[in-house]
């Protein structure tokens, strides 16, 4: 791979070669044709090929490429750039979630901006617009998967604005401030003396955070009543060997289309067709831990967090309770771009064991609960 240059030139041969390979990519390998029935790929890529060429730099280029590959509407297929992000990722020094009552702050580095807060606007444009306009650019099966990631795209908002809170409040904001690291390796507290044990798994993003979680329940026994917060856990490699440690039932994981592609179905014009894999039941083992099991999920529990969680809600081995999770999961194709650039394309769409829509939807707990609940549990522990 080539070094990166500070202003690096995008010749018209690269973005032919960089958007050929896009293309096929899709065609050959993109497997949630059934969420966009009315996607023509070849017009919206030919409407890709005159903005990504009609780009007057890199940046325009990379927008472009952003726009096309989000118009699929599916997380796991998405573009990158390492030099996008280099040149224009100074971080925002704040996050912001969107809920029912709008947007809200929900961690800042910046001291005139508090956690809490609502945002009513940016450079007096109101945030609702300004936020339609730049989730287009956003990879998300779902609006709610492209909201909550919007704020964690620092590249989408200018170098420096005035943002303004519901209060009336007006704040100026200059990109670069870092927020601290959220823990990311997994925890254990008792809560209620020895009957309840509270395991926070915030990530699956390293194969070591599976094994220390595993750690953290050898000394439990059946008599304990054990929490699971995945909560905020945004996936990584699916955590096989911390499901079977906790499955004392037979259990079973996705069922999942993939598209296979031939000769015939390219010369009649047509895309790939699926391919359906229905899910099988797997014995459990006589080590497993089996006592009772609350597991807490919310709309930030994706990908490898939803493989987690999905086996105990089809077996109902364990209360599922908090918010829906975020419903994007899928095993993507990686194709490397060159001079830094990188494209997932999402090869396998999941379902339910019994075949009910996932992807776009999420797993939906067993009761609904709040923020404000489900902090309750932790604190208190399971009645």
């Amino acid at each position: 791979m080539s070094e990166l240059q500070p202003n690096p030139p995008l010749a018209p041969t690269r973005r032919a070669e960089i958007a050929t390979a896009i293309y096929e990519a899709i065609r050959t390998c993109f497997a949630h044709w059934e969420a966009i029935p009315d996607f023509d790929l070849d017009r919206n890529f030919r409407i890709y090929l005159e903005e990504a060429f009609g780009a007057g730099d890199r940046y325009g280029f990379d927008l472009a490429t952003l726009c096309f590959v989000a118009s699929l509407s599916n997380g796991h297929t998405a573009f990158g750039d390492e030099w996008l992000w280099r040149e224009h990722g100074a971080p925002l020094g704040f996050d912001a979630k969107l809920d029912q009552d709008g947007w809200q702050v929900t961690r800042s580095a910046i001291d005139a901006l508090v956690p809490g807060e609502r945002i009513a606007g940016i450079n007096g444009e109101p945030i609702a617009l300004l936020a339609a306009e730049q989730m287009k650019f956003v990879s998300g099966s779902s609006l709610p998967e492209k909201a909550h990631r919007l704020f964690s795209r620092p590249y989408l908002f200018p170098t420096a604005f005035v943002i303004e809170t519901t209060d009336g409040r007006t704040s100026w904001i200059e990109r670069g401030s870092t927020l601290p690291e959220l823990p990311a390796e997994p925890s254990g507290r008792w809560i209620d003396y020895d009957r309840c044990f509270l395991l926070s798994i915030p990530s699956f993003a390293e194969p070591r955070f599976e094994l220390q979680a595993i750690e953290l329940l050898r000394p439990l026994h059946d008599n304990v009543h054990l929490i699971v917060d995945v909560r905020g856990n945004s996936g990584g490699s699916t955590p096989c060997e911390l499901v079977a440690a906790l499955m004392p039932t037979c259990y079973r994981y996705w069922t999942y289309t993939t598209p296979v592609s031939n000769g015939l179905d390219r010369a009649l014009g047509m895309l790939s067709s699926m391919t359906v894999t229905e899910a099988s039941w797997i014995e459990p083992r006589s080590s497993a831990f089996g006592g009772p099991l609350t597991i807490v999920v919310d709309g930030g529990t994706f990908s490898a967090a939803e493989d987690f969680v999905m086996p105990f809600k089809d077996n109902a081995r364990a209360r599922i309770v908090g918010k829906p999770t975020g419903g994007s999961s899928g095993q993507p194709y990686f194709r490397d771009l060159g001079d830094g650039m990188r494209l997932w394309v999402s090869a396998k769409r999941q379902y339910l064991p019994d075949e009910t829509p996932f992807e776009g939807i999420g797993i939906q707990p067993d009761m609904i609960w709040s923020y404000q609940e489900c902090q309750k549990l932790l604190i208190n522990g399971a009645k």
